[in-house]
Formats: C-alpha cells, structure tokens, sequence
C-alpha cells in the first residue's frame, strides 16, 4: 500500500473513531438552534476523546524546554483574558501544515509547521490570543448547536480534519467520499472571526504587547491562503478571509491611541524555542543547510545569525557531532553571556557524549541560577540517574509532573527509576501514563490493571490507577 493510500485509510479510521465515540452522545441531527444545546460539560467530554485521538495519530512535543515556554506564553495571554470556563492546555504538534486551532474546552493546538513560518514571539502570541479568542467566546460549541443542518456524522467529518490537521489533498479526498454535496456549517464565520480578532487585540494590549503583530502573522496567512485556495475545500479553511480581518486590524491601528507604550519584545527565548522545535520536527538533511546559511548571511542580523549557530549545534548534537555541536554553541554563549539556559545547553552537549562528570556541575551552575527552569532540571535528573543518584533524580522529575502532569515522558523516566528502586508497582503505574499520553490506550490499559492488582489499598498511585481507566473507559465508550 503506497503512503498516500496508507495516510487516506488512516484519515477514514480516525474520522469514523470520532463519529462513533465522539458524538455518540449528542443529539442528530443537532437541530436546537441555541448554544445552550452544546453545553460545558459536553464540550469538555468531547475536548478530552479530541485529545485522545490527537495524541494517538500524531506527535505531540513533549520537551520539557518547549512546553514550558508554550505554557509561560499561553499563561500570560490567559491572565489578561481574565477567568475562563476551562483550564487551558497549550500544545505543539509535530506536524508540517500551517496550522492552528482552538479544540473543544480550551485545548490549543498549534502545529509546527505555522512555527516554522514566524519570525517573532508577537506572532506567536498574536496566533494564541486569537485561538483563546474563539475558546472563550465557544464559538465551535455555537457553530455546532446552530448547524440545523450539519448531523452529528458530518460534523465530526469536518472537525477530524481541522483538528487533526489532516493534508489538503487527504482532506478533500475524505470530504468528496463522505459527505459529498453537504454544506457544512463548522468553518468560524466573518463574526466568530471578528470577535476573536477584537478580543486579541485587547489581550495584547493588555500585556502591553504591540498588536502590530497581528497584521504581519496576518499577511502570512493571507498569502498561504492564496496558495491553498483551491486545493482545500472552503469549509476546511478554518479561518476564512484573512484579507478582511487584515483590513480589520489595520483599521483597529489607525484609531489606536498613540499614546500607548508596548515593551520591547526580547526575542530571545522565542527564537531558541523555535530552532528547537524545528529540530525536532524537520528533516535534518535540509535543516542543517538552512541553518547554515542562516549563520552565515550577511544580509540577516547579527541575532539571526547567532541563532542559525545555535540551530546548527542542535544538529550536531542530534547526529553525535559533540566537537561541532560545542565549538557552534560557544559562538553563541559568547553573543549572549547572560542566558543561563545555555549553560544548560552545553552541559546536555557533554551528557549525550558520556561525559558526565563535566555536565554535572554544569547543570547545577544552571539550576542555582535559575531553580524553575524546567529544561535545566529535566537534563539534571537525567544524569544523576545516570549517576545511580535515583531518589534526587526523583524528586527533579516529581517537581516538573507538578507542573506539566500530562507530560508522557516524565512518566516514562520515573517508572524507569520505580522498577530501578524495586517499586515495581508504582514502575507498571507510571508507564501506563506514559502509554495513555503516548496514545496508546491498550498497553495503557495493561500496565495500570497491572500496577492495581501489585499496590497495596491507600498507595495514592492505585487511586490514580483507577482514575484514569475510568477515564479510559469514558472516552472509549461513551
């Protein structure tokens, strides 16, 4: 079977996954007319089997280092939105299309492929105030109550190839089989789009950032929009007319009191973060020449080329080149002589060549100068488990759960150190979080019965165990 087939039967599964557990228990066809027929808590069941099936048919970047920036990001535009009716989560996924989108109960996703295409964090922030626009308004709970006549068939059809961010060419083939001939009514409308619009500029002008971004992020996606135009059916485009909510924005400048002063953006942190995601999600083959070229075009600013440095050192630590990977990254710990976070990234350099007695101080260097990063405490943990330091390493990868408990990799490391430790038990526990945020929901299954049967009555993990196999459960069969 050829890949594009294999991607096409791939799409059908999931989309009929999503009708059949999503939607079972909605009303179809959803003919109400008012919003109150989608209501909060059906929203926030249909979000948490949205992520299910996300998590189970694509990477989700798990990186301590880039979830912790996302969640920073995303933090402080939630903080100047004001309370919500969800908690939020925040997630890149490795995936090349130029995308975003605000999912069921305030799950955002961005792709990595609308990273790629940012040049500064106020693009980044301009994006994620407009998807918590749209989640605070429930404008996909409204088009969904309001489509009189958009069965519960059809719309899962459309939301599996928004959310899942589904190819142009597979999404029109999945259109054009099953629901051919349907108008579909999901796709934000003019309004939806407004709103959301008006509710990001004020979130960015609350955090005093320069909603000027806005129009340049817009810009982008009024030129892809040209480009796909044809190729993705209208109703796909998620975000329709991105001339008119550029004019919009623009005219929202024009009448702007002058007066208002936005802080300087130090692009710093969003220009690491987004060699790293890209690093992750790129072909090397191709990246390490971009980033090449990147250090050594005389046309880029200086901060750019420092970056297409850091960018390279990325690459070559990926393919075991520790002597380049270390002479780029000095280049640019020379430019930036006060980010500690780069201590951080020569240590992990010296810990991926063995070297372990070198990276250690180097981590706590990095960890005394700033204890709350989470991308210095995860690569300190990992040595000192390479060390035979279990407990310390432990109490690092506890730490961090706290803050991001929906993290797949963390459990995977502290079920390594239970088994390590002789708590078999709490190991079958961990792991079968890992597999549940791994998308695998059958060895999940296996591993928490498991740790269930081996605790003891009043260990916390066996209450969590049966927590989430009833959560298991009702995403699978309700």
């Amino acid at each position: 079977m050829s890949y594009f087939s294999r991607r096409c039967c791939r799409l059908l599964l999931v989309t009929i996954v999503i009708t059949a557990v999503i939607f079972g228990p909605l009303p179809s066809p959803l003919s109400d007319g008012s919003a109150s027929a989608f209501s909060v808590g059906e929203e926030r069941e249909v979000g948490e089997k949205l992520l299910a099936i996300v998590r189970k048919e694509f990477k989700v970047i798990d990186d301590p280092d880039v979830v912790q920036y996302i969640n920073r990001v995303g933090g402080e535009i939630l903080h100047a939105a004001g309370p919500q009716f969800f908690d939020y989560h925040f997630f890149i996924v490795d995936d090349k299309e130029f995308n975003a989108f605000a999912a069921p109960s305030g799950l955002i996703f961005i792709h990595s492929g609308l990273i790629k295409t940012m040049t500064s964090e106020g693009e980044l922030l301009s994006v994620i105030a407009h998807e918590v626009g749209h989640a605070a308004s429930r404008h996909i709970a409204d088009r969904i109550a309001k489509s009189a006549k958009v069965n519960a068939g059809t719309a899962a059809l459309a939301l599996a190839g928004i959310v899942l961010g589904a190819g142009p060419i597979s999404e029109a083939l999945i259109t054009g089989s099953l629901a051919a001939g349907t108008t579909l009514n999901l796709k934000f409308s003019r309004q939806d789009e407004e709103e959301a619009d008006r509710l990001a500029y004020k979130y960015l002008q609350e955090m005093k950032r320069d909603p000027a971004s806005m129009v340049s992020m817009l810009r982008k996606m009024y030129r892809i929009d040209r480009y796909r135009r044809g190729k993705v059916p209208a109703y796909l485009l998620t975000h329709p007319e991105p001339a008119l909510r550029l004019n919009y924005v623009q005219d929202l400048l024009l009448m702007e009191n002058e007066s208002i002063q936005y802080r300087a953006e130090d692009q710093f942190a969003f220009q690491r973060m987004k060699c790293r995601v890209l690093a992750i999600s790129e072909e090397p083959t191709t990246l390490l020449p971009a980033f090449q070229q990147q250090a050594a075009d005389s046309a880029s600013t200086q901060d750019q080329r420092v970056m297409g440095l850091y960018g390279v050192s990325l690459l070559k630590l990926a393919s075991a080149d520790f002597n380049a990977a270390s002479d780029s990254l000095a280049k640019v710990m020379a430019y930036y002589p006060d980010k500690t976070v780069l201590t951080t990234d020569l240590a992990v350099i010296h810990a991926e060549a063995g070297r372990y007695d070198q990276a250690l101080p180097l981590f706590q260097q990095a960890h005394t100068a700033d204890p709350n990063c989470a991308y210095t405490k995860y690569n300190l943990a990992r040595v000192l488990w390479h060390l035979g330091r279990l407990s310390e390493a432990a109490r690092l990868y506890e730490e961090l759960l706290a803050e991001m408990p929906d993290n797949a990799d963390l459990h995977y490391q502290l079920g390594k150190i239970a088994a390590d430790l002789g708590d078999r038990a709490a190991g079958y526990y961990h792991l079968g979080v890992y597999h549940w945020y791994g998308g695998n929901a059958e060895m999940a299954k296996r591993h928490l019965h498991q740790a269930i049967q081996e605790l003891p009555e009043g260990r916390a993990e066996k209450k969590m165990a049966r927590d989430l196999l009833a959560t298991i459960d009702r995403v699978e069969h309700r």
